[in-house]
């Protein structure tokens, strides 16, 4: 290893170990390494060692050099997804004079390479590369098409919008999807009603993307999107419904009452849901009026809507479903109970507690730590400690620990000899925390 080499392993080591380097930190290793920076770090970007390659590219990317470009274009396909992100990073610093071999990168073999390539050059940003990725959207290599179209997304510009609506409406699926994506980072107005009409492709994977893409754009979609609410095609309604309640708008309340009524029960599924999300309690008596319907997932998404709106309003209906024949709808049923968390979920949730479904117990015992209240629900914890479902007793290890005092005691003792690791865990950070040693674990 050369003296020069070995100076800038020893600088980056050091400059390591003090975890991910700040600015001021990179510009005194920099310093530290004097004339003899570039060279030097060039020499380290082919360290064994993936932390000092990414550390070099760090500091290659703080100095700006373009010398540098060639190099960290070569470890946009290193071993270490780390390092490819920080050669990314460096190139976009570099800017200008690392376009044309980011844009000769799009054309390589290597797919990581192309993907960075890609974001480096969305992350540059300038006028010239949009003009050069729009060229490269005719190559006759369909991977650097598909990497020209995810770099004009990153580009944001309005000017790749129409280029890119074509693409969306091409038959490959592939780079259709791609282009929904991309629309979808623009965030523009124009890219709406492409989108929308995109929601009908013959694709499922080309309506989800535009579908998430239509989402990203948000509150601008709405007028548009309440129209195609009344679209012949159940498709369009569907996502549509969807797209809505992620969205949030109050404004699409009224259409999303009509669409329970749709004659497509997709259309009802997706509609009863969002209004859930939009969380007004005004919609709870549309909702409740679904719960009789025929169709288990009908009346799982109407259960699933009002434990959205998560309200007291909600509570009476809620309970109702925990008789129903569908253990998934009585799951969820269970879990709006604990979202609300007040004093009348407390006598349903016990009931719960008998469920035959495992899961429903388990979340029944979950939504009484929330509740928080602990008369009458210590009782019904204690008896969980007899489930015979480990994942049910090791939720009531954490309940008591949330309500318990020394009455739950021998209950803890008893499941801190549980036959399964998790639970007799649980059980002992309970005891620990009634004895008042109990320090919770930090990520």
């Amino acid at each position: 290893m050369s003296a020069v080499k070995k100076r800038a392993v020893q600088q980056v080591t050091k400059l390591l170990a003090k975890g991910m380097p700040s600015p001021e930190e990179l510009s005194e290793t920099l310093g530290n390494l004097g004339d003899d920076a570039v060279p030097a770090l060039l020499a380290v970007l082919k360290d064994n060692d993936y932390r000092i390659r990414m550390a070099a590219a760090m500091c290659l990317g703080e100095l700006s050099d373009e010398v540098a470009v060639e190099a960290l274009v070569e470890s946009l396909s290193d071993s270490s997804k780390n390092v490819q992100r920080c050669a990314a990073d460096a190139l976009t610093c570099i800017g200008q004079a690392a376009v044309k071999p980011l844009l000769d990168a799009l054309i390589g073999k290597d797919q990581s390479a192309r993907k960075w390539a890609a974001e480096a050059l969305g992350n540059i940003g300038d006028r010239s590369v949009a003009l050069e990725l729009v060229k490269r959207l005719n190559d006759s290599n369909i991977e650097v098409q598909r990497a020209a179209v995810t770099a004009l997304g990153e580009l944001k510009n309005n000017k790749a919008i129409e280029p890119l609506v074509e693409v969306l409406e091409t038959d490959n699926v592939e780079l259709a999807k791609a282009a929904a994506e991309a629309l979808g980072k623009i965030r523009s107005d124009i890219a709406i009603e492409p989108l929308i009409k995109a929601l009908s492709s013959p694709s499922v994977d080309v309506q989800s993307a535009s579908a998430n893409s239509l989402k990203q754009v948000g509150r601008a979609c709405v007028p548009y999107l309440l129209v195609q609410l009344e679209s012949r095609d159940y498709v369009v309604r569907r996502w549509v419904a969807e797209i809505l309640g992620e969205i949030g708008d109050d404004t699409a309340r009224e259409a999303l009452i009509r669409a329970l009524d749709d004659e497509n029960n997709r259309v009802v599924y997706y509609a009863a849901i969002s209004l859930g999300r939009i969380g007004r309690p005004s919609v709870v008596r549309h909702l409740a009026e679904l719960l009789d319907h025929p169709k288990k997932d009908v009346r799982c998404a109407a259960v699933e809507g009002l434990a959205h709106i998560g309200t007291y309003h909600a509570v009476e209906h809620l309970t109702r479903m925990l008789d129903d024949d569908d253990w998934v709808t009585r799951l969820t049923a269970v879990r709006g109970l604990g979202n609300v968390g007040s004093r009348t979920c407390l006598e349903p949730l016990i009931r719960a507690l008998k469920d035959e479904e495992w899961s429903v117990r388990k979340h029944a015992v979950e939504g009484l730590a929330r509740v928080g209240i602990r008369k009458g629900a210590l009782e019904a914890l204690v008896a969980v400690a007899d489930d015979p479902k480990p994942s049910v007793r090791r939720s009531a290890a954490h309940a008591l620990r949330e309500l318990g005092g020394d009455e739950c005691r021998e209950t803890l003792n008893k499941l801190a000899a549980d036959a399964d690791d998790k639970v007799e865990e649980a059980a002992r950070e309970a005891l620990a925390k009634l004895d008042g040693t109990y320090v919770p674990q930090t990520k």
